[in-house]
């Protein structure tokens, strides 16, 4: 007989690269992990089901980058049975890490980009934050940054700009909503991009401080310990072999 689970991390784009690699450790780890896909159900319930069974949570289904629409359907998941109510869960917790990453400058940016960027990756989680703060004020919130906000470049315009304000609102966030908690995580080259070549992908990694890419796993490993540091907010946690520290350009295509 399935039991109402005591954790229960809500992993966005938790069904492919690195967002696998974290639904897969955190599951490891004792968390019921409920996957969100935007595409990809298909994909991300055979996941689920690997790793939890009969146990399964579930998975959510949402398009990220239009926040009304996610927001309510996130307030719907809130209080669905498996998430409300004697069932809910003793901790929950959002790990935002679905992404785009597409190229544009001060020559190419337009409207329609710059807007699916600052709602996937600022105004969606923000409001999903505030959403679960006040349904859970114990819960917390990891979100996947990028090491670009520290390092500066004119390439990725509204990608960077997006997950800078991200991090810009990060420790605004943690003090307004504690003691819901918040972090972030800012990898640096870790999967190859489907825009990036290959070859100027593996070179940059090569030329970081520590000398190579970053496995899926150790930002994973980053993302669980933030989880469980019951006494830290407001912290971003750089997975990156010290890419931040040096200026570079985008392998980009």
């Amino acid at each position: 007989m399935s039991t109402a689970p005591d954790r229960l991390a809500i992993v966005t784009g938790g069904h492919a690269r690195v967002g696998e690699a974290i639904s897969r450790l955190l599951a490891a780890r004792g968390w019921s992990v409920l996957i969100h896909a935007r595409q990809g159900a298909a994909r991300a319930h055979a996941l689920s089901q690997e790793l939890h069974g009969p146990d399964s949570p579930g998975i959510w289904v949402a398009d990220l980058a239009e926040p009304d629409a996610a927001l309510a359907s996130f307030a719907e998941l809130l209080a669905s049975p498996r998430l409300s109510g004697a069932a809910r869960p003793r901790q929950i917790a959002l790990v935002h890490n679905a992404s785009i990453f597409e190229n544009d400058d001060r020559d190419s940016v337009t409207s329609e980009r710059w807007r699916a960027h600052h709602a996937l990756h600022y105004e969606t989680p923000v409001r999903l934050m505030l959403a679960l703060a006040r349904a859970c004020p114990e819960g917390q919130a990891v979100v996947l940054l990028d090491q670009n906000v520290e390092n500066l470049h004119d390439q990725f315009l509204s990608y960077c700009l997006s997950k800078g304000a991200m991090h810009a609102a990060l420790k605004r966030l943690a003090l307004s909503l504690a003691p819901f908690r918040v972090n972030a995580v800012a990898p640096g080259p870790t999967l190859v991009p489907a825009t990036a070549d290959v070859a100027a992908f593996e070179a940059a990694a090569q030329a970081t401080p520590l000398g190579g890419a970053v496995d899926p796993r150790e930002v994973a490993d980053a993302v669980a310990w933030l989880l469980e540091a019951h006494r830290v907010t407001a912290q971003t946690i750089f997975v990156d072999a010290g890419q931040h520290l040096r200026q570079w350009r985008e392998p980009a295509a």
